[in-house]
């Protein structure tokens, strides 16, 4: 039997490393995104179905565990993919990922709240520190084309959707984090493809070209990462979940300006240089605390030199 997580120690180094790696995975939505000839709904819906469907074979059918929270996920989830994936349409793509990332500075009173767990002294540095990039983008960060302030607004919304997914995900870590990605994919597929079909008639159908790349689209950027960062949040809690995915931010640009020949502003690059800012305050090395022990080793090593 499996101990309960609150009776395991935590491996904060693995759990790092998985939020680590799914924030690279991430980092490919803008090129994927801008790649496609298709509505910012339509991908957000084939890319959550895709990725669901993916993962569910590789849940073990011990753990097809059904929680009354993974319905509010399933729906926040949608509202995270659909928002994110309608301003990279609006805006450039570092504008939408960089303001999806004011998703930490909500999840410091969400995790508070709801999950009683508390950011240290250097987390808080680090996001305020985050939130002046995100201010910097919001002022200045337009290129000139139209209705970009709507796209600057859906970003913002995509970040609170996504601190609603990450703090979900952290309440529901003692699930299988392969089921919980792919019920959080599925539910938002519901989601979106309820809402297309509400308001704007039958979910169009891709071409095979399109479904080629919206099921690679799916797997390698939704399904694997959603997987690794549901993993990550069973050892670290959301809000340093939260600044180890600012490693997306500044990644994702980078691939749209290579693949697509988008530039971002000078204002969207000086706040991801605050972004930058924000993560090394949070994660580099401290110095090593000096105990009694430690002073008194100092100095027989002085005394014998």
């Amino acid at each position: 039997m499996t101990k309960h997580e609150g009776q395991r120690p935590r491996n904060l180094s693995f759990g790092r490393r998985c939020v680590l790696g799914a924030a690279v995975l991430w980092s490919l939505s803008g090129v994927m995104t801008k790649s496609l000839e298709l509505g910012p709904l339509p991908i957000a819906f084939y890319r959550s179905l895709f990725a669901g469907l993916a993962l569910c074979p590789f849940v073990p059918r011990t753990r097809l565990v059904f929680r009354p929270g993974l319905i509010p996920l399933g729906l926040v989830f949608g509202a995270m993919i659909g928002l994110y994936i309608a301003a990279v349409k609006a805006t450039t793509a570092a504008n939408a990922i960089y303001l999806q990332y004011t998703a930490p500075f909500w999840m410091i009173p969400m995790s508070a709240l709801l999950l009683r767990e508390r950011p240290d002294q250097r987390s808080v540095l680090g996001i305020a520190l985050a939130m002046v990039g995100i201010v910097v983008i919001v002022l200045y960060g337009y290129d000139g084309r139209s209705n970009e302030g709507v796209g600057i607004a859906l970003g913002l919304a995509s970040g609170l959707a996504y601190a609603g997914v990450a703090v979900g995900m952290r309440a529901l870590r003692a699930a299988d984090p392969i089921w919980l990605s792919a019920i959080g994919n599925l539910g938002g597929a519901l989601v979106l493809g309820g809402w297309m079909w509400a308001t704007t008639g039958p979910i169009p159908v891709p071409t095979a070209a399109h479904t080629a790349l919206l099921i690679a689209f799916g797997v390698f950027q939704m399904a694997i990462p959603y997987a690794l960062f549901a993993r990550g949040l069973r050892e670290i809690g959301a809000t340093e979940a939260g600044l180890i995915g600012l490693i997306e931010p500044l990644i994702n640009p980078i691939w749209v300006m290579l693949v697509n020949h988008e530039l971002p502003t000078r204002p969207t690059l000086l706040g991801g240089l605050f972004l930058l800012a924000g993560l090394a305050c949070r994660f580099w090395p401290a110095g090593r605390a000096r105990t009694p022990s430690t002073i008194q080793d100092e100095s027989h090593q002085r005394a014998s030199s």
